[in-house]
């Protein structure tokens, strides 16, 4: 439960805010709830908005920069004049065996780009910048309810590793003039989301394969719907004021009703009214699935992993939070149920994938 702060909070209504990663999933939907409330909008991407998000980089409020979070120059030519950032751009790779070119890729962006960004917003005048982080910063140990005092992961896998390093590096620039904040949610889903979740879900039930679990369908992750996430980052932004607790802080925000992510997608294919099977992988199988699938993408370069160690390790292991500590300091609740969040998220991809439900 939430009590009165002894602060006041800093609204965002009509100030000019930047989102990193802006032609993403999360970067679009925080950009349109942003422009909802009169800001004006700097996006900072490495793709052209006209492809990425047409009718979002036509607005008459949105500065669309194509640029790479890593270059300096680029950084600064998006953060003149902004108010508050909010950085949602980082690479998703969840191999711990990677091509050295490749993982200097992801840490470049991921620890690299936030370095950069951090030091050049405060430089610029920027006052608040919330970070995304995620669950996986504390990711290598049975964690059920746990809380923000679990320390970080020394997981080697380049997300885990890398998440957790950027996410020290956001905390570490707070200061009485340059407040700074995380968000750490568990996986992101909603309407709208192509790439990462519903897309393949869709695209290999549609070439006939199974949903498959591993393990014995009992372990439990967390999930944040897409419109909880946004709410979550805002009501940070407005609490990044001197005085606050949230200032230097990260918080889980996550639907918080964790679920077998076999079942998540399970429900979210029937809701879609798509038929399918599901189907049970052993772990010990699976490991030694991913570790051939890692193995070869280190020595070629190609695939990249459609299975990994620590993907075989978080669907086998609990890994679910409180976020008592976000209620209380944010104010934050999930805007939607689990199932709620589901149904909308199937209507709109039977919408997208033409005549699935």
């Amino acid at each position: 439960m939430s009590t009165p702060p002894d602060y006041t909070l800093a609204p965002l209504d009509g100030l000019r805010c930047l989102v990193t990663g802006g032609a993403g999933y999360l970067g679009q939907n925080l950009a349109r709830a942003l422009l909802a409330r009169g800001c004006t909008v700097h996006v900072l991407d490495t793709v052209d908005g006209a492809q990425a998000a047409p009718e979002l980089a036509g607005h008459e409020r949105v500065q669309w920069f194509v640029g790479d979070i890593r270059k300096e120059a680029d950084v600064r030519a998006a953060c003149e004049g902004v108010d508050v950032v909010f950085h949602t751009a980082a690479l998703i790779e969840l191999a711990r065996r990677a091509p050295e070119s490749f993982k200097a890729l992801v840490r470049g962006v991921n620890v690299e780009g936030t370095r950069v960004l951090v030091q050049t917003a405060a430089a610029c005048g920027v006052t608040r910048l919330v970070h995304t982080s995620s669950t996986n910063v504390v990711f290598g140990q049975r964690c059920v309810g746990t809380d923000e005092t679990l320390p970080y992961s020394t997981s080697p896998d380049l997300y885990s590793s890398t998440k957790a390093e950027a996410e020290r590096v956001a905390l570490a620039a707070n200061s009485a003039t340059f407040h700074t904040c995380a968000i750490r949610p568990g996986g992101i889903y909603g309407p709208g989301e192509r790439k990462t979740m519903v897309g393949p879900i869709v695209t290999s039930i549609q070439q006939g394969m199974p949903v498959i679990g591993f393990g014995d369908g009992s372990t439990r992750l967390d999930y944040t719907y897409i419109d909880s996430l946004v709410d979550g980052q805002l009501r940070a932004a407005e609490r990044l004021v001197p005085g606050s607790p949230v200032c230097g802080s990260a918080y889980f925000v996550t639907d918080d009703q964790p679920i077998n992510p076999a079942e998540f997608t399970l429900r979210l294919v029937r809701l879609m009214g798509l038929g399918t099977k599901a189907r049970r992988i052993p772990r010990r199988v699976a490991r030694g699935m991913a570790l051939a699938s890692e193995f070869a993408f280190e020595r070629f370069g190609k695939p990249r992993p459609a299975i990994t160690e620590v993907g075989v390790a978080l669907c086998t292991q609990d890994n679910f939070f409180s976020i008592a500590k976000a209620r209380r300091e944010l104010d934050y609740a999930p805007l939607v149920t689990l199932e709620e969040g589901l149904r909308r998220t199937a209507e709109d991809a039977a919408r997208f994938y033409h005549g699935l439900a």
